[in-house]
């Protein structure tokens, strides 16, 4: 059995836990200022837009890095054939694990 018990002021709409036993008020919570248009959907739903974008920006970003790093990668690795390919050198690498 829980010991306290929370009201919501119909006045001030502040709440209240209020102790059972002695009905001394123990906490007290101010009412939430609600910011923006009187329409609180509207207003999450422009949140939620805002969101979306943010992470879509964020996501582009991301994958452009992806795509430079594979153009750089793709480069290094027709480097390096070019390189093996003029050097001449057409045997095996050494498999590091027939070290053993």
């Amino acid at each position: 059995m829980e010991e306290t018990f929370l009201i919501d002021c119909p006045k001030c709409g502040a709440r209240i836990e209020v102790e059972k036993r002695t009905g001394k008020v123990l906490r007290h919570w101010d009412k939430p200022d609600i910011k923006g248009s009187a329409d609180p959907l509207k207003d999450m739903m422009d949140k939620m837009k805002q969101e979306k974008s943010k992470l879509d920006n964020y996501f582009d970003g991301a994958k452009d890095g992806l795509k430079d790093r594979r153009k750089e990668l793709d480069k290094k690795f027709e480097e390096e054939k070019k390189r093996v390919k003029e050097s001449g050198d057409d045997s095996k690498p050494i498999n590091p694990m027939d070290l053993d």
